[in-house]
């Protein structure tokens, strides 16, 4: 399917969702101001750190689960061993990534879905590995204390993903697939 005919198919799945939304929780869905939008997501990552990275290469699609940091930029950081998803953003850098809230029923349905370019950092590129592993905050992780992980190894790439356009659901806020467009 052509980019074009997914947009077309993606907004008449909506209308169709909007009208079934107004029809189930009898109430309109809410639209913010892009400022707004942006605040309710960064919130709702802040609360969500764990995330799907899908990334595509020779038509072989990848679907990773991943620990994540977002700043207030909303660029998206990925410390990761390495793997298929670094071959696959080499030769591709277009991505999709996909965030979920705790599911306790149809009412509780939060997610965000994201689509961007994805770049890997490696810790030869000082400046930028370091501005990026800052951005992580991997000191403060409860999980890494634990263990008594100092830092990382060196050599794990960070990838950092910046993104294009991001699709909002929270159905406890009202809010129905508002999208946040970002600048390129």
């Amino acid at each position: 399917m052509e980019p074009d005919d997914i947009g077309s198919s993606e907004r008449a799945f909506e209308e169709k969702v909007k009208a079934g939304f107004a029809d189930v929780l009898k109430r309109e869905a809410a639209v913010h101001p892009q400022p707004e939008l942006r605040r309710r997501i960064l919130r709702f990552l802040a609360r969500n750190p764990i995330g799907t990275l899908a990334t595509c290469s020779d038509n072989v699609p990848r679907s990773t689960p991943v620990r994540f940091r977002c700043d207030e930029q909303l660029l998206f950081y990925i410390l990761t061993e390495g793997g298929g998803k670094l071959q696959n953003i080499r030769k591709n850098p277009n991505v999709s990534f996909s965030v979920y809230g705790r599911y306790t029923g149809f009412r509780s349905c939060r997610g965000m879905q994201l689509w961007g370019k994805a770049e890997i950092i490696e810790s030869g590129d000082r400046d930028n590995y370091l501005a990026a592993y800052r951005c992580m905050g991997l000191e403060q992780r409860e999980d890494l204390q634990k263990i008594e992980m100092k830092q990382p190894p060196s050599e794990m790439p960070i990838i950092r993903i910046s993104p294009e356009r991001i699709r909002y659901l929270s159905i406890p806020e009202g809010i129905l697939n508002q999208e946040l467009i970002l600048p390129g």
